[in-house]
């Protein structure tokens, strides 16, 4: 007969003779059952760890900026399930720019079945410059702090220490910037081969800072992009270069809870707009529905700003001019909402120029993130414009390659875009084990 041998990488098969005795069999078997026997054993649940299982409470973490295999490692006195209609606590996590350029995330703790209304939110700061690390740390942080309001009315209360670090002897950091913030990037591209090369340079600078009662920032930035198009067979060569030039700055101060001013003064030069150089000065006024306390899961903001807005033109315009001042004002209403069913974020705005209604525009924008059934989630985003006050096209018609480049701004009625996408997951509802080789 053959026999395999399985503890080599390559099968080797070996010719053997024999007479089957009872020496044999009672051998084979002692063998069988000492390989086997270990294998059976820890393959079956162990009693103990089944029942610490049980006593841990079901969360459901809905978090795209989390490593999770790193939270599932660091707290692991909970169960991960993958659906919430599954889950006992359903924390959600949200975040918004900071005044030092880092992110204010909120971490909201939903208590569901027996913790249902018992509702908890903790919120921290990361710097602009915070490692991955840092952050996933702090987030494991916030998920134990939140966390221990829901685990001492479960059972397995009796197996967690809390510890604590005294940070008496901590000397408070001194701020030399004084809540200033400062940007600068510069970036460029290169790109080519027989027929077409294409060079971008990209910069800016940008100053900020942020209190609780105001706001001010200012930020400056230029573009400069060059295609070059040719083919020899044709005797073809063609040219296009793309400038831009923009600033930047505003101010907010607080009326109220609910109220808000601001003063926005903006210039810009752009080939592409047949800019050669534009201002405007767009003072403006807020009011949100809901207490800006509560803007990280819900509000409803009416934005109106008005204001002298001039434009100097490279070329003549459809309309014979040169220069151009306008009377602006606009009319936004924005709303935002995120809450355990999902998302929602929408806006409405128009604006016209007071002394020629004629030239006007509209903007319709929607996103939506919900969580239909079980496992089912729908995905919703579009965004329709009307326009009507394209004051700065230029005169004269329009060179193919201008057209096929996109090298300048074309008159258009409308522009729109959309997307709709559904996700469903199925499957086991605990996703409690990490294993994260090869990457995932």
């Amino acid at each position: 007969m053959k026999v395999a041998n399985a503890f080599t990488q390559f099968p080797i098969v070996l010719d053997v003779t024999f007479v089957p005795n009872r020496f044999f069999m009672r051998k084979s078997i002692q063998i069988v059952l000492f390989i086997l026997l270990p294998l059976l054993l820890f393959s079956q649940e162990n009693p103990v760890n089944d029942s610490i299982s049980k006593a841990k409470i079901n969360v459901y973490i809905d978090c795209n900026s989390c490593d999770m295999n790193y939270v599932k490692e660091e707290v692991g006195f909970v169960n991960y399930v993958r659906d919430r209609a599954e889950a006992q606590v359903h924390i959600l996590t949200t975040s918004e720019p900071s005044g030092s350029g880092g992110t204010r995330y909120s971490v909201l703790f939903y208590g569901l079945r027996e913790f249902l209304e018992k509702n908890d939110t903790i919120t921290f700061n990361s710097q602009a410059d915070a490692t991955e690390d840092a952050i996933r740390i702090q987030f494991v942080k916030t998920f134990k702090l939140g966390l221990i309001g829901y685990i001492n009315k479960s059972d397995i209360a009796a197996l967690i220490n809390i510890s604590f670090i005294n940070p008496d002897n901590e000397e408070q950091a001194k701020d030399k910037w004084n809540n200033w913030t400062f940007s600068v990037s510069s970036s460029s591209w290169l790109s080519g081969e027989k027929t077409h090369s294409n060079f971008n340079i990209y910069s800016d600078f940008a100053v900020s800072k942020v209190m609780p009662e105001w706001k001010t920032s200012f930020s400056v930035s230029q573009s400069y992009n060059e295609s070059r198009y040719s083919l020899e067979e044709y005797d073809y060569y063609y040219k296009s270069i793309n400038r831009d030039f923009d600033f930047d700055f505003e101010y907010v101060g607080t009326i109220s809870n609910h109220w808000s001013w601001g003063a926005f003064l903006k210039g810009n030069s752009s080939t592409y707009r047949n800019l050669d150089f534009s201002v405007s000065f767009n003072p403006g006024i807020e009011y949100d529905l809901f207490p800006y306390s509560e803007a990280t899961t819900k509000q409803v903001r009416f934005v109106y700003h008005i204001g002298p807005d001039y434009n100097n033109y490279i070329d003549t315009t459809i309309y014979n001019k040169t220069e151009q001042l306008m009377l602006y004002q606009s009319l936004s209403v924005a709303a935002k909402v995120i809450q355990k069913w999902g998302s929602l974020s929408g806006s409405v705005s128009a604006n016209t120029f007071l002394n020629d209604l004629s030239k006007y525009s509209g903007n319709i924008y929607l996103m939506t993130s919900v969580r239909l059934l079980k496992g089912l989630e729908l995905q919703l985003a579009g965004n329709f414009s009307s326009i009507h006050n394209q004051i700065g096209i230029p005169k004269g018609d329009v060179t193919q390659e201008e057209l096929l480049l996109q090298q300048r701004q074309l008159e258009t009625q409308y522009n729109y875009w959309a997307n709709i996408g559904l996700t469903y997951t199925f499957g086991s509802i605990y996703n409690t084990v990490v294993n994260p080789r090869f990457g995932f």
